[in-house]
């Protein structure tokens, strides 16, 4: 889902307005060169009436003459580009002038998409994240590892450093970004504070975003925020929330624990997670909570299925944002 159809149509309109514009630029431009070189509406004129003529020498079979008709034209535009420059003007003054000429401004090439469609989508894949500019600097490019501890062993990592055991999460979230349409699949990230869940969950997001995936991103407050506010409005604008949510490639949902707990929360919390899995859909959550305190907090329902259907990924350390 990485545009859905009215963001489609958003950038196909963009489309048909740039090649419109096109269209108006290029009367304008002739206008203003018959005006200052009369000679160049004849030189036109002539070039319509031998491309008339070649349908009818394609249809006699007439070769010959169709190759001598074809090198007269081409002599009659080099005359016109000659005539142009000779004044000032650029040699293509009277051709089509695109924004993007790869494309001429149709968003495709060959049945591709053109780069600048693509980049285009990447700005509403990025609108749509509600992660923005924060993306730029969280990444892994920017993964720095040295801020973790490599002097200490830490207990339930295998022996290993906080050093060692992110680098391991880091390579391990990289590599499912990279073969994510293969693997899809769900993670779970626990730790306490500033233990670096967030900062992950950027760096995925950003990955699978620069590789044209649609990740949408909310704190568990904002999420279950969104539900409440478009039941307040139309039939139409909770079908679009509702929409967003169950079908975009990644779902992200951070600092889950932090919401208001009550019956609302829990039943929308279950039914965004069953959704997704019906849906094949992928979910990542943080949360400051162990499975214990999610015992205590949600329904055996939600659990369970975090529990069977997660990759549980925790995270140790003191807090990075204090060091």
């Amino acid at each position: 889902m990485a545009l859905t159809n009215a963001q489609y149509n958003q950038i196909m309109h963009v489309y048909d307005v740039r090649r419109m514009k096109d269209a108006l630029h290029l009367e304008a431009r002739k206008k203003d060169a018959y005006q200052k070189l009369p000679e160049l509406k004849a030189l036109e004129a002539s070039v319509r009436a031998e491309a008339g003529r070649t349908l009818q020498l394609m249809r006699e079979g007439q070769k010959e003459e169709l190759r001598n008709l074809k090198d007269h034209i081409r002599a009659i535009g080099e005359e016109k580009k000659d005539l142009l420059v000779r004044n000032g003007f650029p040699a293509d003054y009277l051709e089509m002038q695109y924004t993007c000429p790869d494309c001429q401004d149709t968003g495709f090439i060959g049945g591709e998409k053109c780069h600048c469609f693509k980049k285009m989508q990447m700005q509403f894949i990025y609108q749509q994240s509600h992660l923005g500019r924060i993306v730029r600097t969280q990444n892994f490019d920017h993964f720095d590892l040295t801020r973790f501890d490599d002097r200490e062993l830490i207990d339930g990592a295998g022996g290993k450093t906080n050093r060692q055991y992110m680098a391991e999460v880091r390579n391990l979230l990289l590599d499912w970004t990279q073969n994510f349409d293969e693997r899809h699949g769900n993670v779970i990230l626990m730790g306490n504070p500033g233990t670096g869940k967030t900062f992950l969950i950027n760096c995925v997001a950003k990955a699978l975003m620069d590789s044209y995936h649609s990740v949408i991103y909310f704190t568990s407050t904002d999420l279950f925020d969104s539900f409440s506010r478009a039941l307040r409005h139309d039939v139409e604008e909770q079908e679009e929330t509702e929409d967003a949510i169950l079908n975009c490639d990644l779902l992200v949902i951070d600092d889950l624990g932090t919401e208001m707990n009550n019956s609302y929360t829990t039943s929308r919390l279950f039914y965004v997670l069953n959704q997704r899995m019906v849906l094949h859909k992928s979910v990542m959550i943080s949360t400051n909570l162990n499975f214990r305190a999610m015992q205590d907090r949600y329904s055996d329902r939600i659990v369970s299925r975090i529990m069977a259907e997660y990759d549980y990924i925790p995270l140790y350390g003191v807090d990075q944002r204090l060091r």
